[in-house]
């Protein structure tokens, strides 16, 4: 007779499983070994914690709102052909790791258009979401405009504080543009997103065409001061546009 005594339940039969060496159990109408069993719940698990991650980043990926033509910027397809340009990805890099350690620091790079300052931000933000955090892509232009639009709806979910609050939240800010919104009453409302996040100990990524002298003073001697508070890199991206075939 094959099976001969139980175990935790299970009838053990003499039949040993060819990889492990193990006698196998009876669980009804087969015979199993307990290893291999072991196993396939595990691979099981994995496979369930692997769709589980990959659904969760598509649904960060998804409200992080970065421009289609940036969906596929990362780190390892961002060309270096001069030194500042491997400068500018180290320190994107490095960045991108420090949020990802959950070390609070703000990050500002300047240069004229079509040196890749999208890419490398994109490619921060794609990092953190890779990594189950919340990032999110907008312009100054586009936040001064969702606040004005609360304006109108002046509904407690769609208040101007509401929405203030709500870009508090990310992990990181990727406030991209910044200078091209127009000025004064528009410029207030983006300087309330920055102040806020000081405040709420977020990390803020800042990226503008201006001169790091224009952009100081475009900020103001206050909120300067509370961008370098927990830490600032800089990066002057100052090559050619590199949209414009050479």
């Amino acid at each position: 007779m094959n099976a001969h005594f139980q175990f935790n339940g299970h009838v053990m039969s003499q039949e040993v499983c060819e990889k492990h060496g193990l006698k196998k159990i009876s669980t009804g109408k087969n015979l199993t070994c307990p290893e291999c069993a072991r196993e396939f719940l595990l691979a099981e698990k994995t496979k369930h914690q692997a769709e589980t991650d990959r659904a969760v980043f598509e649904k960060h990926i998804a409200s992080a709102m970065l421009p289609d033509r940036h969906m596929h910027s990362a780190f390892s397809n961002y060309q270096t052909h001069t030194q500042g340009q491997a400068h500018a990805l180290s320190q994107c890099a490095g960045y991108a790791q420090r949020i990802a350690e959950k070390r609070i620091s703000n990050f500002i790079m300047v240069g004229s258009t079509g040196t890749g300052k999208t890419h490398l931000a994109c490619a921060t933000a794609k990092h953190l979401l890779k990594k189950g955090l919340k990032a999110r892509y907008i312009t100054s232009e586009e936040i001064a405009q969702r606040i004005m639009n609360a304006w109108d709806k002046d509904t407690k979910d769609q208040s101007e504080e509401a929405v203030i609050y709500q870009f508090a939240q990310y992990d990181l800010l990727i406030v991209d543009e910044y200078g091209l919104h127009d000025r004064d009453k528009r410029m207030e409302l983006v300087h309330k997103v920055l102040t806020k996040r000081y405040d709420s100990k977020k990390p803020t990524m800042l990226i503008s065409n201006f001169t790091l002298k224009k952009l100081r003073d475009d900020l103001g001697d206050r909120l300067w001061s509370r961008f370098q508070h927990d830490g600032l890199t800089m990066v002057e991206c100052n090559w050619q546009d590199l949209r414009i075939d050479s």
